[in-house]
């Protein structure tokens, strides 16, 4: 994303004719609100996950309700929030979702999936493959902004902590990058 920004900042100055006698705290200010803008997401009410379930070969679209849980075969999948990036930002997705299998004696998945990145977080699983296809329902218009955090944070995430999924959500964005 960092690599992008700087492409098409330095796109825009050769095609703007931008001379050497420009401002420095002006492109700093334009700098400081891009990556304040980069950190805004929005939550939205449903979380839309894709199963793939390789024995089969077919694929399952489930939509959790944030909060919610749903069931395909084996696996339980529970939501606790669903996030989309700004229009006028390149477009993703992130879910907090937690993945049970009721046959397998393995402990819980718990992290974050990004549509654009889903390497980032796998659910490893010998017959079903789960990312996230996207959010859906109504959009909370109060921003959630992910600060970069200035302690270090080791702890594990609680389930029903917000403040602790949005700080993990700030730790799986900056491992992006």
């Amino acid at each position: 994303m960092k690599k992008r920004s700087i492409v098409l900042l330095m796109c825009l100055f050769s095609v703007g004719g931008m001379s050497a006698n420009a401002a420095p705290s002006d492109n700093s200010s334009d700098n400081a609100k891009q990556s304040v803008s980069e950190n805004v997401w929005y939550s939205q009410s449903k979380a839309k996950i894709r199963v793939l379930n390789k024995l089969e070969s077919s694929v399952a679209i489930l939509t959790i309700p944030v909060g919610g849980t749903a069931e395909y075969k084996t696996l339980t999948i529970s939501a606790s929030k669903c996030v989309v990036r700004p229009e006028n930002l390149s477009p993703d997705s992130a879910a907090f979702v937690t993945i049970k299998d009721s046959k397998l004696p393995m402990n819980p998945f718990s992290a974050w999936i990004f549509v654009a990145e889903p390497g980032v977080s796998v659910f490893e699983h010998p017959l079903y493959n789960v990312s996230i296809a996207g959010c859906a329902g109504e959009i909370d218009r109060k921003p959630l902004v992910v600060k970069p955090s200035s302690t270090s944070t080791t702890g594990q995430t609680g389930q029903n902590a917000p403040n602790d999924i949005e700080q993990s959500l700030e730790r799986s964005i900056q491992s992006q990058h």
